[in-house]
């Protein structure tokens, strides 16, 4: 089969998206490579015929799926089929809850997640994102999208929601008055940084309407949204696998919780 890349990203919801765009074009480009790019954020047909489940997904040689962030070694390695085994692991959380300080998502508000959302401490990263927020607080006029959740003065991640009839993902109960988790981080083997804003964002979209919470989640690794038990420990409901990625030998799952 012909070396080739496929580079799927929601946007500018996850600052990842960014950097990993211009990394995966200098990649086919030094490689000499086709690539093919798909902003899925309107795009459900395409995440339907993928089975595209997360903000980031690049396909390699039409074989290969990786979530989340990618080095370009691992990818130019992958490309001649090495390092391809394979590899089941598990990512833990910690359950000892940290409640530090709430900001609504604002476009104002994920300039201060760089460090911990695009590894840098610059936020110029985040502009995107910014931008992809007004946009989307524009046309819906929600207040807000989450929380981010700071702790001792550094970002520790948060819980960001779009409603489900937005997602472009190819899950079950696409409704109006279903809310639907684009993340959902960190996953932290000793601290549990996420039932904080999680909490507070599920009081805000029961205030709004909304009346379930839904997210796709590995059952393992951290991409997306992982592990799929804590959500369970938070009284999500698992509802099925939408897919298995036999790369990590990973299955994401869909689960919902009533509000």
């Amino acid at each position: 089969m012909p070396l080739n890349l496929k580079f799927f990203y929601l946007a500018n919801q996850c600052p990842h998206n960014c950097y990993l765009l211009a990394r995966v074009k200098t990649i086919a480009w030094r490689e000499r490579i086709p690539l093919h790019l798909f902003d899925i954020w309107n795009d459900p047909a395409t995440c339907e015929k993928y089975r595209i489940f997360s903000p980031t997904m690049l396909i390699v040689n039409d074989k290969y799926r990786l979530h989340g962030p990618f080095t370009a070694e691992r990818v130019i390695a992958m490309l001649s089929d090495e390092g391809v085994e394979p590899r089941e692991y598990s990512v833990r959380q910690g359950d000892d809850v940290v409640r530090g300080e709430l900001a609504p998502i604002t476009p104002e508000s994920v300039l201060e997640t760089a460090a911990t959302c695009a590894g840098a401490d610059d936020a110029g990263l985040c502009m995107g994102k910014s931008e992809w927020v007004q946009e989307v607080l524009r046309t819906t006029g929600l207040k807000h999208l989450g929380y981010t959740h700071a702790h001792d003065g550094k970002c520790v991640g948060g819980a960001e929601f779009l409603p489900s009839t937005l997602v472009p993902y190819p899950i079950p109960d696409k409704r109006e008055s279903n809310a639907f988790l684009t993340c959902s981080y960190l996953s932290d083997e000793r601290k549990d940084y996420k039932t904080h804003p999680l909490e507070r964002l599920s009081q805000d979209l029961k205030t709004w309407g909304f009346d379930t919470l839904s997210v796709a989640a590995s059952k393992d690794v951290v991409f997306p949204n992982g592990p799929m038990s804590w959500f369970e420990k938070k009284g999500f409901t698992d509802k099925g696998t939408l897919i298995t990625e036999e790369l990590h030998k990973a299955k994401i799952h869909y689960l919902q919780m009533s509000l």
